[in-house]
């Protein structure tokens, strides 16, 4: 597990730890984390994990054939990245083989190497499935305490646009969701890039009150509020919907056409959480831009996505 406090947020990458599984979705994840290495001047380390736990379940003789099978696939991968981008591993990037429980090898290799930012792909698992199965990208972004750029299937190379034009930052004025505000501002600065402020509102909580014009002006007021000294220089909106959380930042993603989704999330507290409070991941399985989620801090009780 991990032992020690990595970076705080910021916009200061200069490690980023990008996982693969070699499946189609991590190869995009693998795209994505390399070019935005390249664009921050990063070192980059590939990794994958061996599950060991799971491997020998299936038997002592399952382990060799595993850690074999893998160190051919990492192999496979070097020359085609050689080949496809001319990548020298060593100079554009690092590659590492991790065995253990897959989240918390990620975790822990990122700590040892202070890493700034880690990229996972999630092949989207929902329902019972992903309950009792878990998922390895919400394990890591719920526990990093560095932010987590996480690519859903739904999102393809060829959505991607860089640099970056407009982030979309949900909030709903917890800590955490402070916290993604004040790392998608300085990110918007970076990269010259429209930021906009999302709140959703319960449609139940706003039904038949005459005064709702003026209960959305409120919270608009609050959003410029929240992102006071955080907008200088940075080009801004704020938006207030009703609707349900994940439905409405996906169809305000679509609305203002978002390349990037910023939000803050709550700490895990395990399979009750994935009961409770799934609006980060389904959020992130429907995306069809990559969502960087910023952790609260653990002491924060408070519901967040």
């Amino acid at each position: 597990m991990v032992t020690a406090q990595l970076t705080p947020v910021g916009v200061g990458i200069h490690n980023v730890l990008i996982a693969t599984d070699f499946s189609r979705y991590s190869n995009v994840a693998l795209t994505f984390g390399l070019d935005l290495a390249h664009d921050y001047r990063a070192t980059a380390y590939v990794v994958s994990v061996i599950p060991t736990d799971e491997i020998l379940l299936a038997g002592p003789d399952a382990y060799v054939p595993a850690k074999d099978a893998t160190r051919r696939d990492l192999l496979e991968l070097k020359a085609e990245l050689t080949r496809s981008h001319a990548y020298v591993e060593g100079k554009d990037y690092h590659l590492y083989m991790l065995e253990g429980a897959v989240a918390e090898a990620i975790l822990d290799f990122a700590c040892a190497q202070q890493i700034d930012l880690i990229v996972v792909a999630t092949h989207g698992r929902s329902g019972l499935g992903k309950v009792l199965m878990g998922s390895v990208a919400e394990k890591v972004f719920r526990q990093s305490p560095v932010p987590v750029l996480t690519i859903g299937p739904r999102v393809h190379r060829t959505t991607y646009k860089s640099p970056t034009q407009n982030i979309l930052v949900p909030t709903d004025f917890t800590p955490a969701s402070e916290r993604a505000v004040s790392y998608a501002a300085a990110l918007a600065r970076a990269r010259k890039a429209t930021l906009t402020l999302l709140h959703v509102l319960n449609p139940a909580a706003v039904k038949g009150v005459a005064a709702r014009a003026s209960v959305e002006q409120g919270i608009k007021t609050k959003l410029a509020e929240l992102l006071g000294r955080e907008a200088d220089g940075v080009q801004c909106g704020v938006r207030v919907e009703a609707g349900r959380v994940e439905t409405t930042i996906l169809e305000t993603a679509d609305k203002i056409a978002a390349d990037l989704l910023v939000m803050g999330v709550r700490p895990w507290n395990g399979i009750l959480d994935r009961l409770m409070w799934p609006h980060a991941y389904e959020v992130v399985c429907q995306s069809p831009c990559p969502v960087v989620t910023v952790r609260g801090n653990s002491a924060d009780r408070r519901i967040s996505i």
